[in-house]
């Protein structure tokens, strides 16, 4: 205001007041912002296949890629069944990410399932058609949910503590669980993707809805690496899956990047 003010004030001390309002100057976009990460994927102790993830923020929208491979026993055992590639997209806003679509294809059947975050509560398609759990979720209990890789890419872009929240997720567009997140301390990390003090997240995991299998709650811990960017590298994330020879799959950095 005191800027417009003085422009004003200027003006007509010159005698060149316009008859117009001076309009400030747009505030300047956010600067573009990526991480990129490979982990390796376990369950049960047992080296299970890769995951890579990868998300851009840019002029306050962000984009989100992912992909899943099946490797070594569980290969064998369940061959690509369980392999898959994911996206999603939405807006950066000041209550945190929103997803606008999330997509992922692959399976057994080589399934799409595709999601709009358009409406009061999140709608599902997919071809093949799919079951939707038991019991589904109700629009109430999907209404304000993410998408699993728009949870990621939220705890990338955390402001203030990452582990100061809770996240409800809508996975692969029927399965419903909230993940309470709470500050667990630091720990001293030496691995091939870092080096150095971790913030530790002590994660409860509630299941709500829409599982093919019964699911039980869990306690979980998160590990992440400030970046120089300001982002957070998750360097340990712990998931649900339907897999039963995976159960939780842990994932654990190999490399990452963040620009």
């Amino acid at each position: 205001m005191k800027r417009i003010l003085a422009a004003a004030a200027m003006a007509v001390l010159t005698g060149v007041a316009s008859a117009q309002t001076p309009v400030p100057a747009p505030a300047p976009a956010p600067a573009a912002r990526s991480f990129n990460a490979v982990y390796s994927v376990s369950g049960k102790g047992v080296q299970a296949g890769d995951f890579n993830f990868g998300v851009k923020f840019e002029g306050g929208a962000y984009e989100a890629n992912a992909s899943r491979r099946m490797t070594g026993l569980v290969r064998a055992l369940v061959g690509s069944a369980q392999d898959y590639r994911y996206s999603a997209r939405g807006r950066v806003t000041p209550q945190g990410l929103q997803p606008s679509a999330y997509r992922h294809q692959g399976g057994k059947r080589n399934r799409i399932v595709e999601v709009a975050f358009d409406g009061a509560s999140p709608s599902t398609t997919a071809t093949p058609v799919m079951g939707m759990g038991n019991p589904p979720a109700t629009p109430q209990q999907r209404a304000g949910a993410i998408d699993q890789v728009t949870a990621i890419a939220s705890m990338v872009a955390a402001t203030g503590d990452p582990c100061a929240r809770t996240i409800r997720v809508l996975m692969d567009g029927r399965s419903r669980f909230d993940f309470v997140m709470s500050a667990n301390g630091r720990v001293n990390v030496n691995t091939r993707a870092y080096r150095g003090s971790a913030i530790r997240c002590s994660v409860q995991y509630r299941p709500i809805a829409g599982f093919p299998d019964p699911q039980t709650p869990a306690t979980l811990t998160f590990l992440f690496a400030p970046t120089a960017n300001g982002l957070y590298a998750p360097i340990r994330i712990e998931m649900p899956t339907d897999v039963e020879q995976i159960g939780v799959a842990v994932l654990e950095a190999r490399s990452f990047t963040a620009i």
